[in-house]
């Protein structure tokens, strides 16, 4: 039986985890929108575009890593977690 400092540990888990790939999903997102809008961009904006999209780029990759990060730490526990968050 777990306990239910496990379970409320595993429900906190679990919600960090989504968030992340939520927040790496919506950047994605941005990062595709942004590409598109210098890809479509003429002369004269496409500088500031370039720049958007490099940001954007930035922006998700730094939430791939954050995600990729969350779920290495959480695998040790993966398992037991998961079980936890669905009792």
């Amino acid at each position: 039986m777990t306990s239910t400092m496990e379970q409320e540990t595993a429900k906190i888990a679990v919600r960090l985890l989504d968030d992340a790939h939520n927040i790496w999903s919506l950047a994605q997102c941005e990062c595709e929108n942004a590409l598109r809008d210098w890809v479509d961009a003429g002369r004269r904006d496409g500088s500031a575009k370039y720049l958007r999209y490099r940001a954007a780029l930035d922006r998700e990759e730094a939430a791939a890593l954050d995600l990729q990060r969350l779920w290495q730490l959480s695998e040790p526990c993966r398992s037991r977690l998961t079980r936890a968050a669905t009792h």
